[in-house]
């Protein structure tokens, strides 16, 4: 017998959108891409040009020693800049050279019966080192000033760039290591293994480097010790958040922006944190290229003073990374494809 086939009927065209249907229009992803990184790079500008054209002293310390009657003329006047100046006051020259020398304050102005001397530290901030100097001119009432570099920068890096140069690409590799080694290695034991590798290569390498080109001096070990700790920091910390699903990725491409628009220009490499707008000057010193350059200061210039507060902030965050990175994630279970067979099901007879 057979069968009358049912006549087919075109489909039905779909009503032309009206004013209140409007067509959605997908942005290219293109230039979506495009657009974010333009914006990401044109702020990372702004963060790096903006902190130099604004320096102002914020309690910068420095040392005043000499008579009283002479000491408190001198106060009157740097106290009436606004909270400007730390003043700490000191028994003779010899203690106000030793603060110096210990990083306890920038520079010292010593007061004697033939007029006041300066004395400075160019290797802890050749900026501080110039306002100081002007500083004292206007002290001296037109006579020149005596001025003694207790701690001088290297004369291959006068102006203290050389922290910068050696500073910028280790924090732009470490946030990049990061989110590889969390996509790329699915051992979860493993990752801080390779973060920390890497942060060893890299700081034996670039404490050589910087050796070799003059931007830094004293121990070695210590130098690249320094550069290890910042990388695996960081490393670290980039791992642990963006091995988390999507809200760890958020975090850890937070943490990049935190690191290039704080942490960079608030390092102090070429502006130190007491002459640094808001928030470079709150949050700089406590993030690792703050921390990464102080004790880098303090280690090759300095004998290792004043170190040990910005080594503990690297390991602050080297240890948020392993924890970071040993914290439970949600597991992820693949999901069917039409590929993947169905399970047969037995019925019984």
């Amino acid at each position: 017998m057979m069968r009358q086939q049912e006549p087919t009927h075109p489909p039905a065209e779909q009503p032309p959108a009206g004013p209140h249907q409007p067509h959605r229009r997908r942005v290219p992803p293109g230039l979506a891409v495009a657009v974010s990184i333009a914006v990401v790079q044109l702020l990372f500008v702004f963060s790096l040009g903006y902190p130099p054209l604004h320096t102002t002293p914020h309690d910068l310390p420095i040392g005043i020693t000499g008579p009283v009657a002479a000491t408190a003329a001198v106060t009157h006047q740097l106290a009436g800049q606004h909270g400007a100046y730390d003043l700490h006051y000191y028994p003779d020259q010899a203690a106000a050279r030793a603060a110096v020398g210990n990083r306890q304050v920038y520079g010292a102005i010593v007061i004697n019966p033939s007029g006041p001397r300066l004395l400075v530290a160019s290797a802890a901030s050749p900026v501080i080192a110039g306002a100081l100097r002007a500083q004292a001119a206007r002290l001296g009432r037109g006579r020149p000033v005596p001025v003694t570099d207790v701690v001088p920068a290297p004369p291959a890096d006068p102006q203290g760039t050389g922290s910068l140069t050696t500073l910028l690409p280790l924090v732009l590799i470490s946030l990049a290591l990061g989110v590889a080694v969390a996509f790329l290695e699915p051992r979860r034991a493993l990752r801080p293994v390779w973060v920390a590798l890497t942060a060893v290569i890299i700081g034996l390498g670039a404490a050589g480097i910087a050796h070799a080109l003059g931007t830094f001096g004293g121990s070695y070990p210590g130098i690249a010790a320094v550069l290890g700790l910042l990388v695996f920091g960081i490393g670290a910390v980039s791992v642990g958040l963006a091995q988390i699903a999507a809200v760890g990725r958020a975090l850890a491409g937070l943490l990049a922006l935190v690191m290039l628009y704080i942490g960079i220009p608030g390092a102090g490499a070429l502006v130190p944190a007491p002459l640094l707008a808001q928030p470079w000057r709150a949050f700089g010193p406590y993030l690792p290229p703050g921390a990464a350059v102080n004790a880098m200061r303090g280690i090759g210039f300095f004998h290792g003073a004043a170190t040990a507060p910005p080594l503990v902030v690297l390991a602050v965050w080297a240890a948020a990374g392993l924890i970071l990175i040993a914290l439970p994630t949600a597991g992820r279970h693949p999901r069917p494809t039409a590929l993947t067979p169905a399970p047969s099901v037995v019925r019984p007879a």
